[in-house]
């Protein structure tokens, strides 16, 4: 007779906590795994997709100096720190999708809690819910707390796990709501093709289907055809909701911190459902993925080759074992899925045959039927553990499916990782070497002489530092830098384009002598410096203005970063008034937001500011019109959101007195701006 383990009741009403609809819902076979192997001493573990990278320390150090100047003690907004907002929306521009940080981006508690958010605000009780298989095993209790019906559709093995669309629409009955699906595949590692994607994307036309597209593994690609997403077509926009995840790309799982995108109507009511949820994602999480977006894309490529060549010693042992498995080569992700031959025991149970190599050989693999019904006789390796697990796991295997595995499994070895040195000593070298920086930058800028405008304020000035650079460079040679400075060191290394650790003697030192020669010696030609300003403390500004005098400030509007923020508020508003005060004494040009109340209070005590507003944009049809200097100009460019409209009309405001040449000014607003070749590297 069965044991069964009483519910929990509340002894009140006689009422049961456990709702019926968690009676569908399990752990998940990868956790449930994972936690059987952790009993079993010397298991090595190719089953929970975990990096073995720690997280690059740019991002741990920029994420502790936030925590360090108490940044991260209150709430974000519900949707997640404007700056990385502005970030992510960066970002996806420069992949050809156009979305505005302010209505149609959410941060996420990870890439879960946006795909559950979404299917709570998009499904109701009943409806089905189309996922591939193999699926991602997590999707299935996501679904099911929303009330939903997952239902299955078989990837086409033969063509190493493509969509099958015809499969799709077959599956289509009128209760299915929805289609989620996950590109490049886990647990596959399949990239769908474009031509498979946009046949899927018909049918969710045909059908009124919403598609969520979970896309976390996309910058782990090992051949030239990169994922298409379904965000990329433009007429499926309103019907498509994208999700990313900077957990495997930044060696970050544990900070639980991704994005969602979509069209403005579905985000908002997602994000009723994420504000109920978890109010907003952790604030230090979101610092640390704005490290992530600004320093973290050197780590990714090295990243991306260590994972290939894992990937390529994992193919070469399961050849070593070709009687056992089969496999279609994964060009994605770093998962690979074989089936095993069926001349294997247990092969057509996965579980019992997962199990039976955990207890005997003591390493731990997901079973193939854990990701959906075609997923049965497979089984899923992992290999984004390290080199040496992965040889230790497939030696043992070699060793049980041999009928070996009686032997005693094989001790993992232990590594040991020697920690960095610190620089700690803030005394007297600190502030030599921090003067000498701010001399070297005052150095630097006398002789070349370019104009500096800085861009102070809270919302748009990723978008707004863009636009500038994009519509400047076929005039002049241009930089600008990725993130806003307010600290003691912040402003210097943006005048010498330049990045320091602090904490480092060695590295504190080299950047010293490179900033020497840089300052001294070198002939880069600069013409523009656009510079962000940003200020959290009173005496900010005045410390960045020892270092340089800006010929512009553009202010964009002041709001705050976290919901009940108004001292830091009120703040910068102290700050971004020295800086015009500042501007305007030396006769240089202001650009104030006219459509910020306090601003239009600065601005009263400063006659020589200038005004941009969103009065400046005509909304009609086509083309769209910005009004400068009393004359209406044709927009033809994609423009998402007000932090574009805003960076689009300062943009041309500034180029007009940059440049004669108005067909210039004409191709930036038309989008056809020429090759920018003057311009460096923007950095983000």
């Amino acid at each position: 007779m069965a044991l069964r383990l009483p519910r929990f009741a509340a002894h009140s009403a006689g009422r049961t906590f456990a709702a019926d609809r968690l009676t569908e819902i399990e752990l998940s076979p990868i956790k449930a795994v994972e936690l059987r192997a952790s009993r079993i001493p010397g298991v090595v573990s190719l089953a929970q997709g975990i990096p073995s990278f720690d997280t690059p320390e740019p991002i741990k150090r920029y994420a502790a100096e936030k925590l360090a100047a108490g940044e991260c003690a209150k709430y974000s907004l519900t949707p997640g720190l404007p700056q990385l907002r502005e970030l992510i929306a960066e970002s996806l521009w420069r992949e050809d999708m156009r979305y505005d940080p302010d209505g149609e981006i959410i941060v996420t508690c990870g890439a879960i809690e946006a795909v559950t958010a979404t299917l709570l605000a998009t499904i109701n009780p009943g409806d089905e819910v189309l996922v591939m298989s193999p699926t991602y095993t997590s999707y299935l209790p996501a679904i099911r707390l929303a009330g939903g019906v997952p239902r299955f559709v078989a990837l086409d093995e033969d063509a190493n796990f493509d969509l099958n669309p015809e499969a799709i629409a077959s599956s289509v009955t009128r209760r299915t709501a929805a289609l989620l699906l996950c590109n490049p595949n886990n647990p596959t590692g399949t990239i769908f093709s474009r031509p498979q994607v946009e046949r899927m994307l018909a049918v969710a036309e045909r059908h009124d289907l919403a598609v969520i597209s979970d896309e976390v593994y996309k910058d782990f690609v090992y051949t030239d055809a990169h994922p298409f997403s379904p965000a990329q077509v433009a007429a499926a926009r309103g019907r498509v909701v994208r999700i990313v995840s900077f957990s495997k790309a930044y060696g970050m799982t544990g900070w639980r911190v991704a994005f969602l995108h979509g069209a403005r109507e579905p985000v908002s009511e997602i994000l009723k459902v994420h504000d109920a949820l978890v109010t907003c994602a952790p604030v230090i999480s979101q610092h640390a993925a704005v490290a992530a977006l600004t320093l973290g894309e050197s780590f990714i490529a090295e990243f991306r080759a260590q994972f290939r060549r894992r990937r390529d010693r994992v193919i070469a042992h399961l050849d070593g074992l070709s009687s056992v498995f089969d496999y279609q080569r994964p060009n994605a992700s770093y998962f690979v899925f074989p089936r095993v031959k069926d001349i294997v025991p247990m092969a057509r149970d996965s579980v019992r045959l997962a199990h039976d190599i955990l207890e005997r050989a003591h390493v731990a693999l997901v079973p193939g039927a854990a990701f959906g019904p075609t997923g049965e006789a497979h089984l899923r390796f992992c290999y984004a553990r390290a080199d040496d697990d992965i040889e230790v796991a497939f030696a043992r295997l070699a060793d049980y499916f041999n009928a070996g595995a009686a032997r005693g499994p094989v001790a993992a070895p232990v590594v040991l990782h020697a920690p960095s040195r610190a620089f700690s000593r803030v005394g007297i070298r600190r502030r030599t070497a921090i003067a000498t920086l701010h001399a070297l930058a005052r150095l630097y800028l006398a002789r070349r002489r370019p104009i500096v405008i800085a861009i102070a304020g809270s919302r748009g000035k990723t978008v707004l530092k863009r636009l500038l650079v994009e519509a400047l460079a076929p005039h002049r040679h241009v930089r600008a830098n990725p993130l806003s400075y307010n600290t003691e060191i912040g402003v210097p290394l943006a005048v010498l384009n330049m990045q320091v650790d602090a904490r480092r003697v060695g590295s504190v030192a080299r950047g010293l002598v490179r900033a020497a020669w840089s300052a001294t010696f070198a002939r880069d030609a600069l013409d523009v410096l656009v510079l962000e300003l940003g200020a959290r403390r009173p005496g900010d500004m005045a410390a960045h203005l020892r270092t340089v005098r800006p010929d512009i400030a553009v202010i964009t509007a002041l709001t705050p970063d976290f919901s009940e923020d108004h001292e830091a508020l009120e703040v910068l508003r102290g700050e971004v008034a020295v800086v015009c005060a500042d501007v305007a004494r030396r006769g240089g040009q202001l650009w104030l937001c006219g459509d910020d109340p306090s601003l239009t209070k600065l601005a009263a005590e400063l006659p020589t500011a200038r005004w941009f507003s969103r009065a400046q944009w005509h909304d009609t049809p086509h083309p769209r019109q910005i009004e400068i200097d009393g004359e209406l100009l044709a927009v033809e460019r994609d423009v998402v959101g007000d932090s574009n409209v805003y960076g689009i009309i300062v943009a041309a405001e500034i180029t007009r007195r940059f440049a004669a040449d108005t067909d210039a000014l004409r191709d930036f607003l038309a989008g056809r701006a020429e090759s920018l070749s003057n311009v460096e590297p923007f950095g983000l």
